[in-house]
């Protein structure tokens, strides 16, 4: 049987993303592919629970060799599409001596950080502009006329959006890659 389950800010973090596939394996879930446009995992489930220790990649050079260290300290892939890899390993934690870096994923997380910080100075300059031409507008006795249109109703279900967006974002990316660091 097969288990879908939709993630849609999994790789913010990918510490607790992989955590989340530990505690799958451990409930007879075991990841089986990732669709990183739609953001749904797949699993197999139902079957024997694991101790599965996942780690998730990106890496822009796309070679898809995994180094001998970690070939010999036990670590597979398990899943690979475009820059991202998931490797899994099934020795318990206390027992691994080597694990992959995480570089691809800061260098992607610090690009990713600020692209939103970039979008939500621009929201933020734009509605300041608008507020104030608004509000310049009314205070010298002119009348503001908003006519009824579906423009008006998604450009503020976007803007609402983006606002909600791209600070929490831009917060998460910096912590996930604080903790990097």
């Amino acid at each position: 049987m097969m288990k879908k389950i939709f993630r849609p800010f999994w790789s913010y973090d990918l510490k607790n993303t992989e955590d989340w596939l530990h505690s799958m394996a451990l409930q007879g879930y075991h990841f089986k592919e990732l669709n990183t446009v739609t953001r749904r995992f797949t699993f197999e489930g139902e079957g024997l629970p694991q101790a599965m220790h996942y780690h998730i990649e990106y890496d822009k050079t796309q070679t898809g060799i995994l180094p001998i260290a970690l070939k010999n300290d036990g670590w597979a892939h398990v899943f690979h599409h475009h820059k991202w890899y998931v490797l899994s390993n099934e020795k318990p934690v206390d027992e691994l001596n080597c694990y992959p870096i995480r570089n691809g994923i800061i260098k992607r997380n610090r690009s990713m950080m600020y692209l939103f910080t970039s979008m939500f100075i621009y929201i933020l300059l734009t509605s300041l502009l608008f507020i104030f031409m608004s509000g310049f507008m009314l205070y010298f006795g002119y009348s503001l006329t908003i006519e009824a249109n579906a423009f008006w109703i998604s450009a503020l279900i976007i803007g609402l959006f983006l606002w909600a967006l791209a600070p929490y974002s831009t917060i998460k990316l910096y912590k996930t890659n604080s903790k990097y660091w």
